[in-house]
């Protein structure tokens, strides 16, 4: 091996080792600077977990009391989902309605006869109304597919078309309105007629509808005599006065098939009544003086005179009679009569389904045998409620009509299943028809306010937790925190201790505590006052139950009854709504409560510019001042290092060259003994 050595570079004095443990010594404060660092991040971080817990139960309190808060949401609850589903909305008033749907709302849906795989769709303008929407496109002719899928195109929200295979080799199709409600009818014009007509899908009808005059010569007698005060007649409205009868005739005599309906408007208009006069018995005769007479100074009397008259009896009153069945028809010589109609100012459109009582209508009738009411009629028509003008469908799957329902014995018509105009707040979705009325209860979201407060109270538990734990060495307390998960755990097991001695932590917890256990006014007075007497407390255990000591309960951790805090929002949800946030000047601004105290509290923390905010800030600069220190340090120990560097080859510089001296000296000697 070469004995070369170059200075700085190769050493043979293992100098690099020296140069290292100088090095690594001065290393030693840079550790402890770093941990210093590694510590106020820590801390910072210890800030930030408990601001964001903070916040969450900030969050809770204020949702607790704010505008949006949970007392005054509302859930609409149906005693049969399969008829009636309903949502209700923070405006909608605690009410029970019975609903009993006769008919639901549908659309028309039309299938065709089956036909042949090759069935060709000819070229045109195919033209489909929907109500007063119109869905027209040019076609240039193809299979039956491909003229459905033209249909869904072009059809967007108002048409649809299927294409089914009912046997191995023939098809149907079948064309729908999307829109549901009478007056949306799914007609077809232009080509679309020969194309339906062709199908089977649509047939042509004879005369499928007649207006029912009423005019003064249409309005005869029905069982009693017709004078002049049993009726009124203006511009087609016919009016029919308390207790009067009377009847149209339809002539000639209208054939019906079971698709066809009587349609007729009618109003209502209520007679006040007259006050009762109080009715006294006759005086009676006026019987003359019985006389006297005077004898020798002294007067003598008659005894008056008498009349016997039978017992009064005072003339019964005439009883006041509320009869709605008014409407009947007449056919084949017998009465039917139509389903009642309802008080209503205005007029109201009935259509009663005549087809299914009879086969011919030959009179409409009408007796109004109520006492304080005057009905009125007008637009009486009789139709195919299947008819499409000249046609009507030959396959109807579905018939477009308004949904019927009544609601607390009040008849509605809508055109859609999805009614929101009804009940204020509530938005109505009718599923099924009903045999009986169907119970719809609108009420408080008891389950919303007790998640709200059950929210609360373990936002609260972890609070007080994490402050138990930056605040203590007592690993035992991260232990007993049950709720928490192997990873919760975890995280604040590397938090423990982290503010040992901090007192604004504990000045924290003592007021977070004080907040719970005070009492606070209610409406409820001493009834309710404190959160115990709604099932939540340190200690939940029933009167005479003996348990083991719990520490949770010694550390101020709340449980929860949930027995008697259903039991609360059951029974007195004002109470409790006030318990956590009240009004107790009448400003219509909360100032006083629970859910009111802990935000008041909370916010000086968490808010921009807070103590955590602050703190955070403080420590950030620290961090930053370390950060700045660590970095200097580092440069200092490069320089030092090449400081020794520099001195360690200098020296081996010289060692090198007094060995060499040294050798040079020993071989110059070696040179003279040889020469002696």
């Amino acid at each position: 091996m070469s004995d070369i050595t170059i200075p700085g570079v190769t050493s043979k004095y293992n100098t690099d080792k020296i140069i290292k443990g100088l090095v690594d010594a001065e290393k030693v404060r840079l550790t402890r600077m770093e941990k210093d660092r590694d510590a106020l991040k820590s801390k910072k971080k210890v800030w930030q977990d408990l601001k964001r817990k903070l916040s969450l139960l900030e969050g809770d309190a204020k949702e607790l009391y704010g505008f949006n808060n949970p007392f005054n949401e509302k859930i609409a609850k149906s005693s049969d989902e399969s008829v009636i589903t309903a949502t209700a909305s923070r405006t909608a008033l605690e009410e029970t309605k019975k609903i009993t749907v006769e008919q639901i709302a549908t659309s028309d849906r039309f299938k065709s006869n089956s036909l042949s795989k090759d069935f060709h769709v000819p070229p045109g303008k195919y033209v489909f109304i929907v109500g007063k929407k119109k869905v027209a496109f040019n076609y240039t002719g193809g299979s039956l597919k491909d003229f459905s899928e033209k249909i869904n195109k072009r059809g967007k929200n108002l048409l649809r078309s299927t294409v089914i295979k009912d046997t191995p080799d023939t098809y149907v199709i079948t064309i729908e309105s999307l829109k549901t409600g009478r007056e949306n009818r799914l007609k077809f014009e232009e080509k679309a007629v020969d194309f339906a007509l062709k199908a089977g899908i649509l047939e042509r009808t004879e005369t499928t509808e007649r207006d029912i005059p009423i005019t003064k010569y249409t309005v005869q007698p029905w069982t009693k005599e017709l004078t002049e005060k049993s009726y009124s007649l203006s511009d087609g409205n016919l009016t029919v006065n308390q207790t009067k009868e009377l009847k149209i005739p339809v002539d000639p005599p209208f054939k019906l098939n079971k698709n066809m309906v009587l349609s007729i408007e009618v109003k209502t208009e209520k007679i006040p009544e007259k006050p009762k006069e109080k009715i006294k018995p006759p005086p009676g005769p006026k019987l003359p003086e019985s006389g006297e007479i005077e004898f020798e100074g002294i007067k003598i009397r008659n005894e008056p005179l008498k009349l016997i008259l039978p017992q009064w009896k005072p003339p019964e009153e005439k009883k006041r009679v509320d009869d709605m069945q008014v409407l009947f028809i007449e056919s084949n010589g017998k009465t039917y009569p139509l389903k009642k109609i309802e008080d209503s100012e205005d007029f109201k459109v009935y259509q009663f389904d005549v087809g299914k009582i009879t086969d011919r209508i030959d009179a409409i009738e009408i007796r109004n045998r109520n006492t304080h009411r005057r009905i009125t009629i007008r637009n009486a028509r009789i139709f195919d409620k299947t008819a499409r003008g000249k046609f009507k469908p030959l396959h109807p799957l579905n018939e477009a009509g308004n949904a019927r329902l009544k609601i607390d014995g009040i008849e509605v018509e809508r055109d859609s299943n999805t009614i929101d105009d009804l009940i204020p707040g509530v938005k109505i979705t009718l599923q099924g028809k009903s045999d009986k009325p169907v119970e719809l209860k609108v009420e408080r979201d008891k389950e919303a306010i007790k998640n709200s407060i059950i929210k609360l109270v373990g936002h609260y538990n972890q609070v007080i937790t994490e402050i138990d734990v930056v605040s203590s060495k007592d690993e035992s307390i991260i232990d007993e925190a049950t709720y928490l998960s192997d990873e919760e755990k975890k995280n604040l097991k590397d938090k423990l201790g982290s503010m040992i001695g901090d007192i604004s932590i504990f000045q924290l917890k003592n007021k977070l505590q004080s907040i719970m256990m005070n009492p606070y006014k209610t409406e409820g007075g001493r009834d309710l006052s404190l959160l115990a007497q709604i099932g939540i407390s340190t200690d939940t255990r029933k009167p005479g139950e003996v348990t083991t000591v719990d520490k949770t309960k010694l550390r101020g951790y709340l449980e929860i009854n949930e027995d008697k805090l259903d039991e609360a929002i059951s029974d007195h949800p004002e109470w409790v709504k006030e318990l956590f946030g009240y009004d107790t000047d009448g400003d219509l601004v909360v100032d006083s409560g629970i859910a009111y105290a802990l935000d008041t509290q909370l916010k000086p923390y968490i808010d921009v510019g807070g103590i955590i905010a602050i703190r955070a800030g403080t420590l950030d600069n620290q961090i930053k001042n370390k950060n700045r220190d660590i970095e200097s340090y580092k440069q200092h120990l490069k320089d030092y290092e090449a400081e020794l560097k520099l001195k360690f080859g200098k020296m081996e510089g010289a060692l090198d060259a007094l060995q060499q001296n040294s050798k040079a000296l020993e071989n110059l000697g070696r040179s003279n003994n040889q020469g002696q």
